[in-house]
């Protein structure tokens, strides 16, 4: 038995239980043991790989409790459930990460020396110059977005209360998951679906497909110029993260030029506390703050980051509502 605590094992093994869970996704084997325990041969015979390694590869899913095995049969698990591609989980953000973070990651010592963002070092471009230009990568990552926003939905209409508003105006939304999950729980509700056209690719579809579309404007632009008016609620989900505290507060105060006195702002991002603990919660901001920093330069914040933020953007914290997830909502009002 080691002597070592075993969270200092796990971390020491965490790059190559990452990449089991990679392999996983990209075979699909949550989906394959959904139904019922396989033996290691039939994974191995409907995913085309060897039988000897998928073996091997199994029993490293189940050390890591990704897996169940009985009888030499291997069975899903909770941990697996949550990278089934059926329903909104892990599994498009596991391989978009791995896509975009893997590489750049081990340079941490770069941004550490610097305080510039690895991934234009590495890659000698911004994040978003590659997605620009890599249409494969694009849909991955939007993929990924899909995946996160559509759960984050339910959570936000359960937790806000959207029946004073009549216009929702999702401030870089995307193909619009987000704002579809809202509308769906709010049939009252019209909305505007803001962001560049690149980003909007497939999001008439999207809307059609959810039944949405004659409740939808799509609208193109740049939230760092101008957002569409007359909104009674503004939504800016996983947007300002990815930048400094300078272009935040742009994007921030864009907003605030388009609100009405009476319209509110709600910030829906990982919220990182004051003092940090060893939590899941607490693990999941960090995480995704030096994740913003090492690729985009971009920043997790604590309440006192966005009071200050919002106050330079001509607006006020109101509250901060805690939904069923690592994601909190920050509600602000024109000052």
């Amino acid at each position: 038995m080691s002597s070592f605590p075993p969270e200092a094992i796990r971390l020491l093994h965490g790059f190559r239980g990452y990449q089991l869970a990679v392999a996983a996704c990209r075979l699909g084997l949550p989906d394959l043991v959904a139904s019922g325990p396989l033996r290691a041969e039939d994974i191995a015979t409907r995913t085309g790989m060897n039988a000897a390694a998928m073996r091997r590869m199994l029993r490293g899913l189940v050390a890591w409790g990704f897996l169940a095995e009985s009888d030499g049969r291997y069975a899903s698990t909770p941990v697996s459930d949550a990278f089934r591609s059926d329903r909104p989980g892990l599994r498009n953000m596991t391989l978009m990460l791995n896509q975009e973070a893997y590489p750049t990651w081990a340079s941490l010592m770069y941004t550490l020396e610097t305080g510039k963002a690895a991934y234009d070092h590495v890659h000698g471009k911004s994040r978003w110059e590659t997605l620009s230009e890599n249409p494969e990568d694009a849909a991955l990552f939007n993929a990924a977005m899909v995946e996160t926003s559509t759960r984050v939905a339910t959570e936000l209409a359960a937790a806000y209360d959207f029946g004073w508003a009549r216009t929702v105006v999702d401030v870089g939304g995307g193909n619009g998951a987000l704002l579809a999950g809202v509308l769906r729980a709010n049939p009252h509700l019209r909305g505007v679906l803001y962001d560049l056209p690149a980003g909007l690719a497939g999001a008439q579809e999207a809307m059609d497909a959810a039944g949405l579309a004659e409740r939808v404007e799509l609208s193109e632009g740049s939230f760092f110029e101008t957002v569409p008016s007359d909104g009674d609620v503004y939504l800016l989900k996983s947007i300002l993260h990815d930048w400094d505290d300078d272009r935040a507060v742009k994007i921030a105060a864009t907003c605030r030029a388009a609100m009405a006195p009476s319209s509110r702002l709600l910030v829906v991002e990982r919220w990182v506390p004051e003092q940090v603990t060893s939590s899941a919660a607490d693990l999941a901001a960090v995480m995704s703050d030096l994740h913003m920093m090492i690729l985009l330069g971009g920043r997790e914040r604590t309440n006192s980051d966005f009071a200050e933020m919002f106050e330079a953007a001509g607006l006020r914290l109101l509250r901060d509502i805690e939904m069923r997830s690592d994601f909190h909502v920050l509600e602000a009002e024109p000052i």
